[in-house]
């Protein structure tokens, strides 16, 4: 029986990626739109919390594909290494994101970044999700040494936004 060839496997996850990032910026325009309409009902808590609750939905969509891909990488160390430095890379947006947030230009305005910024942020439920599961998978030792690393960012900056947050009342 013939299997299906790495390229093949990898074209599949790509195109996993590919709906994702259509579905969620469909649904990002469809909600912008929405608030376009009726500002007045997007400013309140609700409204937060139905943005947060969004970009829950949105990274879990995303780790679907990951899944896929981390299953099919995970016997070359190679491959689960540069992934591994991908996920380290991503894990020092938080620390970033947090330090721009400071700026008043980024963090008290309604730019781009600034909502960029604040949705790295909050999605540390579902990113560290993303990250155990890819350290568990993880075969080889120094893949999974960057991995948790970046989970280790992780946890870090989410602990001091908490602490940041809690000496402000």
């Amino acid at each position: 029986m013939n299997s299906i060839s790495w390229r093949i496997k990898i074209g599949f996850v790509v195109l996993g990626y590919a709906g994702v990032l259509g579905v969620a910026a469909m649904m990002i325009v469809r909600r912008y739109l929405a608030e376009l309409r009726d500002p007045d009902m997007f400013n309140s808590g609700m409204a937060a919390g139905g943005d947060w609750m969004l970009e829950l939905f949105l990274v879990a969509l995303f780790l679907i594909p990951t899944f896929f891909l981390v299953l099919l990488i995970r016997n070359s160390e190679a491959a689960y290494t540069r992934f591994a430095q991908v996920l380290l890379g991503f894990g020092l947006t938080a620390p970033a994101s947090m330090g721009l947030m400071l700026i008043p230009a980024v963090g008290q305005s309604n730019s781009l970044l600034g909502s960029f910024c604040l949705y790295r942020i909050f999605s540390f439920p579902m990113t560290a999700i993303g990250l155990a599961g890819s350290c568990v998978l993880a075969k080889f030792k120094r893949p999974r040494r960057l991995i948790l690393y970046s989970t280790l960012i992780e946890i870090l900056s989410f602990v001091l936004l908490l602490g940041l947050m809690g000496s402000t009342h």
